[in-house]
C-alpha cells in the first residue's frame, strides 16, 4: 500500500500542525496503522455519500478527519480538517 498527499492535503495539513504541533504524531500514527491495515477498526473508515460518494475518511480525533480516495494499491489523501471543514 502506497500513500499520496494532494496538494491541497499538504497545504492543509501545514496549517493544521502549524496550530496543534501534538497532531503530527496522532498523523503518523494513523498513516502507519492504515498502511498495515486498511480496514483498521481504531481509525474508523467509512466511505462517504453524496457530492464526497468517491472518497473515504477515517477519524484522527474526535473531530479532525482525513478524507482519501482509493485506487488499486494506492491511498491518496485529499482533505485534513475539522468535520464541519472537510464535509
Amino acid at each position: 500500500m502506497r500513500i499520496q498527499f494532494s496538494s491541497c492535503f499538504k497545504g492543509k495539513y501545514k496549517k493544521l500542525i502549524a496550530k496543534q504541533p501534538n497532531i503530527r504524531a496522532v498523523f503518523e500514527t494513523a498513516l502507519v496503522l492504515l498502511m498495515k491495515n486498511s480496514k483498521e477498526p481504531s481509525l474508523k473508515i467509512h466511505k462517504l455519500s453524496g457530492k464526497l460518494k468517491d472518497f473515504w475518511a477515517f477519524y484522527l480525533t474526535y473531530d479532525l478527519r482525513v478524507i482519501f480516495e482509493r485506487k488499486k494499491d494506492i491511498i491518496i489523501l485529499i482533505n485534513i480538517g475539522a468535520h464541519d471543514e472537510v464535509y
